[in-house]
This record gives structure tokens, sequence and C-alpha cells, in this order.
């Protein structure tokens, strides 16, 4: 269903930089100010001054910082700081990280994807976008002419064909391994063989990709190839037709999807009387105890125990914990495919209802459950609902079949680094 390339990467060059770990950063949206100086401390060549961090206030101006990542990136290859490989390579990333105690690894194929409108099915996306991010990201891309971060996306390989592949390509030493934060530990391979690239890009020919993380990117490649691209130009070849993505099998052990709570503010005392008895006509409320962080993680247990359509909230009592589960009673099916998600339910069933437009301004995400639960106690926020991961199967179903799911329905852990490889759009790939 996709077409799936080798590219010549850019990467860094160790007589140069010194130690990789110094110039990887992460991706762009979860760097803020104090994290952005303590990369630029780390490395005048880190990824960072490339990549960019998240822009706190998208009203105020960007000033040249594009024009002076493209100065950059083309200092960079003059200085040898970067290198570009001389032969198209599919790159494996084998990652390593540890959750709670326990030590996770992942495997994914580095490489570029055709771009591909979301009418057709084939290069399938899970939310929706704000402007001003995918504005950011085009203005980038445009300015460099380059992917400095890939997209991460799932596929699924029924077979397991490319499993022997991949472990065939990391028998051999890797090209280099990086330890240590914001990677934890990180090994890159070249897969350079014609017959297995020619074998990796027919089994993707057969098969729909799935943005996990990295929307906006996405949206942003598709608008610069619009704009970019016509009539004659419009080669397949042309490497403003692809989007460099990172691609994780579903089954991966490694593959971690962590949920988004919901936190709540701006309720006037009507509101929140009002959500108040929505919730008691919808879910069978339990008290769960107060509101400690011991209580807590077993809320938490609960609601990863108790099924579907159960979630936690914390401020619906002063000072207590509570368990909802979605009454019998209520028609869940009806609601359509989406109502799987729990945090469908609580914003299209609960939350807009009552709070209508001003939902967006009264409803902000939290990945960790304990800073939730703070601003409820500290009293920044009223109520913290609080979800399960999103199940993998059902999410592999639903988006599939082209639905859209609600903002900051998953968080799939831990983002991908920024700075492996770098994916250059000029000429062809």
């Amino acid at each position: 269903m996709v077409e799936l390339r080798p590219f010549r990467g850019w990467r860094y060059n160790p007589s140069v930089v010194g130690d990789l770990a110094s110039v990887i950063c992460p991706p762009y949206d979860i760097i803020d100010k104090e994290l952005e100086e303590e990369l630029h401390r780390r490395s005048p060549h880190n990824a960072v001054y490339l990549e960019g961090a998240e822009r706190p206030d998208w009203n105020a101006p960007a000033s040249e910082r594009y024009a002076q990542a493209a100065q950059l990136f083309q200092d960079w290859q003059d200085q040898k700081v970067l290198n570009r490989d001389q032969e198209p390579s599919f790159y494996l990333m084998r990652h390593s990280y540890m959750h709670q105690g326990r030590q996770m690894t992942r495997t994914g194929l580095i490489g570029c994807v055709g771009l591909e409108d979301y009418q057709r099915l084939r290069v399938l996306r899970h939310e929706y976008t704000q402007e001003p991010a995918v504005q950011d990201r085009v203005s980038l891309m445009d300015a460099c002419n380059a992917n400095f971060s890939p997209i991460m996306s799932l596929y699924r390989d029924p077979s397991g064909s490319l499993s022997a592949a991949f472990d065939t390509a990391m028998a051999d030493p890797p090209l280099f391994r990086v330890a240590g934060e914001p990677v934890q530990e990180t090994a890159l391979w070249k897969i350079t063989d014609d017959k297995t690239q020619a074998r990796i890009s027919d089994l993707f020919k057969d098969i729909p990709v799935f943005l996990a993380d990295g929307h906006h990117r996405y949206e942003a490649a598709l608008r610069l190839r619009g704009q970019k691209l016509t009539g004659a130009s419009d080669d397949a070849a042309l490497a403003r037709n692809y989007v460099m993505m990172t691609l994780f099998e579903f089954n991966d052990p490694g593959l971690l999807v962590l949920p988004y709570h919901r936190v709540v503010a701006g309720l006037s005392p009507p509101e929140l009387e009002r959500l108040r008895s929505r919730l008691n006509d919808m879910f069978q409320i339990q008290d769960s105890g107060p509101s400690g962080s011991a209580e807590l993680e077993g809320l938490l247990e609960q609601v990863a125990d108790s099924g579907s359509r159960v979630m936690g909230v914390a401020g619906l009592q002063s000072g207590r914990l509570s368990l909802l589960t979605l009454k019998e009673t209520q028609d869940a099916g009806q609601w359509g495919p989406l109502a799987i998600s729990e945090g469908w339910i609580l914003e299209e069933q609960v939350l807009k209802p009552i709070l209508g437009d001003a939902m967006p301004q009264r409803v902000d995400y939290a990945h960790d459950h304990q800073q939730a639960l703070d601003q409820v106690s500290s009293g920044k926020q009223q109520l913290a609902f609080l979800l399960k991961p999103f199940p993998m199967d059902g999410f592999e179903a639903v988006v599939g079949a082209g639905h859209v799911l609600p903002r900051k329905s998953t968080f799939f852990y831990p983002k991908l680094p920024t700075g492996l490889v770098i994916n250059q759009l000029e000429g062809a790939l």
C-alpha cells in the first residue's frame, strides 16, 4: 500500500563531534526552554540547533531561526560535522530503555515512506493537528530541505518475514552505539544489500502504515510536497515525495503506549454540579480512598484490571479518589466504534455537553498520573480523570478503518531520538 525506499542519510562524524550522546536530542515538541539550554551546553553540534524546540507562544515571531538552521545544516556538511552515506540504505535502530524497573527493547526500521493523502487509507492518522505547529514544521523543512527527526509509525507484518532479515543485519557490529540520557541506549545498523532492501520494500507495498507520533511533521511534508511539486517535476523518485519514518511492528515487545490523563479547570459552580450529575447518571461511582500516592497507585491498578469503560477521578469529592464504571444501562454500542476509548467517552459524552466550545480552554493533558493528582491537590485544577492506555488491538482496528481518535489518546513512550540519521529533501533519494 505504501512505497518504502532506502535513502542516503546524513550522520554525525564521531571524529569531529566526539561522544554521540552529546549531539542527540529528543524531538522538538518535548523540548522546553530549560532543556533546550541544557542541550546547548552539551555540544555546539547538538541536533537541537537544527530541530529547534517547542514554541510556547505561537504568535511570537520565529525571527531568523529557520534560516539559521538551514545555514548551520550547510555549514556542518562543509565542515564534515555531518557525512552522507554513499549508498542508499535502510537503517535499523535498536532502542533499549527502562520503564518501571523493566528493561525494554524495541527495533525500528528507518526509511523513507511515500507521502499519501489520508483519504487513501494507506498512511493512517489517529489525531488531528494544530495549524501553528504544522506551519512551524513546514517553514523548517522548506528552509533546510531536510527531515531532522523521523516520524514514528507502526505496521503489521503478518508473516513475520522481516524479523529474520533484521536479526541477520544486527548480527554484525553496529555503526555506533549511544548510551545514556536522553536516548538511554541506542544502536544503529545499515542495510545495503539489494535483495534485502527489495524484500523490505515489497512487504510494504501490501500493508498500510499507522502514524504513531509525528502527525504535524507528516502534514507539513504533505503540504510542502503540494507547494513544491507540480506538473512534470512531480517525479516519484524526488525526495520531497517522501518523509523519513522509523517503523515498528505492532507486536514488538518493546512497543509501549502510556495514557494521557485529562485535567479540568475553570468550572463554575453550576457547571461543576452539572458535571457531577452527569457522572452519577452515566457511571457507577465507587470511593477509592484519600488522595494519597499509595491510594493513587491502587486506583490505577483497579482501572487497569477492570476492563473497558472504566476510569479514575480525583477531586469529584474533596480530597478523595473515585472509580468510575460505565453503567450497563448506557448503550455504548450506539455511540460508534470510538466508544472503545475512555477518553472519547469522557470528552464527547460527558464534558462536551457541558462545556461546549469552551472545552479546549478548560481541559488539559498530563501523562504523569502523580502530576495530575498534584495539580488537583494544589487547587491548580479542579478534577483529574485518570485513564488506562489505549489498547493496541483497538487502535489498529479503529484507526485502520479511518477513524480519528480524541486528541492525546496515546503516548508512545519513549519519544524517538533526533539526530541518528538525517534525510535530505533535495533531488532524488
